[in-house]
């Protein structure tokens, strides 16, 4: 008996000896490892990113748009901060020549070259058909173009084009009225819906679809100098915006969802049939359109002349940034 309990005294010595040991060296390694996934994968701190646009309409409701998707973001994400500068492209471009950098951009079609953007893994999103596809930034949203009658009837003869480009390709002449005195306008989307919610004089314009093509796809690109951490921070927040909940309040806007999955509903239910038409859409190269757009807007004016040579050149072009 009394081996027995000298046995059994040398065994719980050695577990009080030892065992703590072990145990404390665990939750120091379980600590080590929480707090090298903090450091190393999740980046804290202030992520700024530009919001460019070529269309003055795009500027204040995206970028407040984008502003309340950061600060939801920034909930789920305790310590990371975006900052949403929403500017013209003459301002964007100020900045740069004085060396103000940002970490991401969100643009349109026809802003930034490819190299000055990072290459960005597939983020899996249904995309709609038609829209295009590139490794350097991701579609978020989109709008597209309208033809716009001031009266139900359509009376009137006078038109109004509110960008060359779009004037050239539905073969319209030079000649054209003011925008607030034409009968018919065909113009950009957001533009259109603006006119009737805000303007007396387009009470009961009625919208219609010129087609399904548009160059107005705003995207989301990382610097290609942005450091790492940051980027993986950027590229959380871009499959945040691409989320269903949040591709869902851009028909507020009167812009459209980039996913499949995610139904049109137009902020005004005149805008129906435009919505329904570009749930299939036609889009372009966004950093083709970027190299080629000078020269189409010249072109664009030139045909607008009865120039043929010009027309040709403008189609050649425009199908090129299609390709």
């Amino acid at each position: 008996m009394k081996v027995l309990r000298t046995l059994l005294c040398i065994g719980m010595a050695a577990f009080l000896l030892f065992t703590p040991a072990a145990l404390v060296k665990g939750a120091q390694a379980s600590f080590e490892d929480v707090r090298f996934i903090r450091d190393t994968d999740r980046y804290t701190g202030s992520i700024l990113l530009y919001h460019i646009v070529r269309h003055r309409p795009y500027e204040g409701s995206l970028t407040q748009w984008l502003r309340a998707r950061a600060a939801e973001y920034e909930k789920k994400h305790k310590g990371t901060y975006i900052e949403i500068e929403g500017m013209d492209e003459a301002a964007f471009f100020e900045r740069l020549e004085h060396g103000r950098r940002p970490d991401a951009y969100s643009f349109f079609s026809g802003t930034l070259y490819p190299d000055r953007l990072a290459a960005l893994p597939s983020l899996s999103t249904p995309l709609r058909e038609g829209l295009f596809e590139t490794e350097r930034c991701v579609p978020y949203c989109y709008s597209g173009y309208v033809k716009l009658k001031k009266t139900p009837d359509g009376a009137g003869e006078k038109a109004y084009y509110g960008d060359d480009i779009l004037a050239a390709r539905l073969g319209a002449g030079e000649d054209g009225a003011g925008e607030m005195k034409a009968d018919v306008l065909y113009l950009d989307l957001r533009r259109a819906s603006d006119l009737i919610r805000y303007s007396d004089g387009f009470a009961l314009a009625e919208p219609e679809p010129i087609d399904s093509f548009t160059d107005a796809v705003c995207w989301i690109g990382i610097d290609r100098e942005t450091d790492p951490q940051k980027a993986e921070a950027i590229l959380g927040f871009t499959a945040y915006l691409l989320t269903v909940d949040a591709q869902q309040t851009l028909n507020a806007l009167g812009l459209l969802s980039v996913r499949s999955d995610v139904r049109s509903v137009p902020p005004d239910a005149g805008f129906k049939r435009v919505f329904k038409a570009y749930e299939t859409v036609e889009t372009v190269d966004p950093f083709r359109w970027n190299a080629q757009y000078d020269a189409l807007k010249a072109d664009a004016a030139l045909a607008r002349t009865g120039d043929s040579d010009a027309k040709t050149r403008f189609w050649d072009r425009f199908r090129e940034c299609q390709e």
